[in-house]
């Protein structure tokens, strides 16, 4: 089992993740990530437009990035 970190990342400021998660794989974050990134999407301002969701680890090495993409991008 490890613990994955889903950090938000906007051009001009982030939001990290300080709990993580505990997965026994990648695919199971990565699945999570892919599921935020779409729920930040339908957000009726479009605010999390542009922004991504960095997966990291504990020491900060990143594993992947998903990004948030408008609604009418997403489908």
């Amino acid at each position: 089992m490890k613990r994955y970190f889903f950090d938000l990342v906007g051009r001009q400021r982030s939001e990290y993740d300080y709990r993580g998660r505990v997965f026994s794989d990648s695919e199971n974050a990565q699945q999570l990530a892919e599921l935020m990134a779409l729920d930040l999407g339908i957000e009726p301002e479009g605010e999390w437009s542009g922004w991504s969701i960095a997966v990291r680890n504990a020491q900060g090495q990143q594993f992947f990035s998903v990004p948030v993409r408008p609604d009418c991008l997403a489908a």
